[in-house]
């Protein structure tokens, strides 16, 4: 089992600080948890993506804790992640994240948007070029690949999105039926 909590808040939760001309707006208390039956290797904490603190195990342990204080200087999230020392297998655990958002900005690292987007439009080109059982199957995959593009068309990572309207299940049902 793996647990992490930020001021007291579960994956999920959001920390709102107030915009302030201080460096930072507050200060964050991140533990992180985990038990397993299996061996541990190691605990993480990562900040937007990146892993900020680590304890490796020292011995043969199934219980690792990691705790970190830090300044919420910008937007972003964090999780944990743990790791069983491998075997046949790789053995890990991650944690949805903690949303910390100072001053109204949205944390977005706008190089792994990119990057996902492209996976986004790698999947789309992909719907329009392979061949499927049917026009509805294909219909059904492409309008699925397209609906996470429908959330950024305004964002300057994506300048020539066309608009896409809000689509609703009832919407991908009819799509795929004709």
């Amino acid at each position: 089992m793996l647990f992490l909590t930020v001021n007291g808040n579960e994956p999920g939760n959001s920390i709102v600080f107030p915009a302030t001309r201080e460096k930072s707006a507050g200060r964050l208390k991140v533990h992180a948890e985990v038990t397993s039956l299996g061996d541990l290797e190691r605990l993480e904490i990562i900040w937007k993506g990146q892993v900020v603190k680590t304890v490796e195990a020292s011995s043969q342990t199934q219980h690792l804790s990691l705790d970190l204080e830090v300044d919420a200087q910008s937007s972003g999230w964090f999780a944990a992640r743990a790791f069983e020392k491998p075997t046949e297998t790789v053995r890990f655990a991650h944690t949805s994240p903690v949303y910390v958002q100072v001053g109204g900005t949205d944390g977005i690292v706008a190089e792994d948007a990119k990057y996902l987007l492209g996976l986004i439009e790698q999947q789309i080109r992909f719907c329009e070029t392979s061949h499927f059982r049917s026009e509805a199957e294909r219909q059904l995959k492409n309008n699925f690949s397209r609906w996470p593009r429908a959330a950024v068309p305004a964002s300057p990572l994506m300048p020539n999105a066309p608009a896409c309207p809000t689509k609703t299940a009832a919407h991908l049902s009819r799509a795929s039926a004709s």
